[in-house]
């Protein structure tokens, strides 16, 4: 998987078309679409400034197997985008994501491994994954104030 994570993430140079809305001031919803697909990737905050992440797909026409690795890769894409997205607006003190699945666990953190650079320079922190079958937890804290103040 270590190579085929390194190819796919590699491809993550998303530029999705992201709306963001608000339900509140504790939850932030980036939606786009992927060949006819909506994506919804939900932060959802718990308390002193953390967050959780969640993201679900609303299928569109079923489609050839070579398509659907496509199309796939450009969801996660935008996925990822969005996180950076919220990281770089919201500045939450932490962001958890977690997966029951095993093949998106390690796509989950050879990403994180991969923006390390970038995240240590936002001012944060991959935290090592938490893994207790079947759920694996990705953590990404902050170590310098967050300058986000609602409006």
């Amino acid at each position: 998987m270590g190579v085929l994570a390194e190819a796919v993430i590699a491809a993550f140079d998303s530029h999705a078309q992201i709306t963001w809305t608000t339900d509140g001031p504790n939850t932030a919803v980036a939606s786009f679409h992927v060949s006819g697909e909506t994506v919804r990737t939900t932060f959802s905050g718990l308390a002193n400034h953390e967050w959780r992440a969640a993201f679900e797909v609303s299928p569109g026409e079923p489609t050839t197997a070579e398509a659907r690795l496509s199309v796939s890769l450009r969801i996660l894409g935008g996925v990822f985008q969005s996180v950076r997205e919220f990281l770089e607006v919201r500045q939450p003190m932490k962001l958890v994501f977690a997966s029951k699945d095993e093949s998106l666990g390690h796509l989950y953190e050879t990403y994180l491994d991969r923006q390390d650079n970038l995240l240590t320079q936002m001012g944060y922190e991959v935290l090592p994954p938490v893994k207790s079958s079947p759920l694996a937890e990705f953590t990404i804290v902050k170590r310098s104030p967050s300058e986000w103040r609602p409006a």
